[in-house]
């Protein structure tokens, strides 16, 4: 199990620093007047990010476990995929934004975000899971948890990790908020102000450090 949880954790820290998820909860917590709105948001966006994890480790189960030689040719050839996925998503990004010139102001898809209720928020967090380069990492995972045929127990276990650090990014600013709100109000803005200037770059290195992990991995399979 803690070899698992070891592949896990690079992909873990690859979700938690996806500033998308970041800057919508950050956006809900400075703008919208309802509470639960911002809560929601977070139990939608975990929630999706367990069940995806958990529908790609179920279904890459049926993957032949590693054999007494070694080798596990078809979860290599995956990650091999995934990672020259990523790499490809960085250099589109770097090809759309070849000067990184992020800007400070708040995008359109921001401010709806900010006049959101309550069930669309809660839906907003499931569905940020099924964006494409979400999609690329939960299968990743699911290639490091289902052919490693754990008990179940282990399985939930290496899937709550993951979960508990993927999602801490966007889960402790709502919960910084609602312990300290005084505190948090003028950090939390910092914050976003931060993303705005500098998301696409931290969006470029994270996926080509992954990818190139991820197919690393996938070298080491043959």
């Amino acid at each position: 199990m803690l070899t698992v949880i070891g592949e896990l954790l690079p992909l873990a820290v690859a979700v938690a620093l996806s500033s998308v998820p970041i800057l919508a909860v950050l956006v809900l917590l400075l703008e919208s007047t309802r509470p639960l709105v911002p809560t929601l948001f977070v139990v939608g966006y975990v929630a999706g990010l367990v069940v995806i994890t958990s529908l790609f480790a179920i279904f890459l189960h049926a993957i032949p476990a590693n054999t007494s030689t070694g080798p596990e040719p078809v979860v290599g050839v995956l990650e091999i995929i995934i990672g020259v996925a990523l790499l490809v998503y960085a250099v589109i990004e770097v090809r759309r934004h070849p000067q990184a010139a992020e800007s400070e102001s708040v995008p359109r898809w921001m401010s709806a975000v900010g006049r959101m209720r309550s069930l669309p928020a809660l839906g907003l967090g499931l569905a940020l899971n099924i964006r494409p380069k979400s999609i690329l990492l939960a299968v990743a995972a699911g290639l490091v948890i289902g052919p490693a045929k754990l008990p179940v127990s282990e399985d939930v276990i290496a899937i709550a990790v993951y979960v508990l650090i993927g999602g801490s990014t966007v889960g402790a600013p709502a919960l910084f908020a609602l312990i300290r709100p005084d505190q948090a109000r003028p950090a939390l803005a910092s914050t976003q102000q931060w993303l705005l200037r500098n998301d696409t770059t931290i969006a470029i290195i994270v996926a080509a450090v992954i990818g190139t992990v991820i197919i690393g991995n996938g070298l080491t399979r043959f």
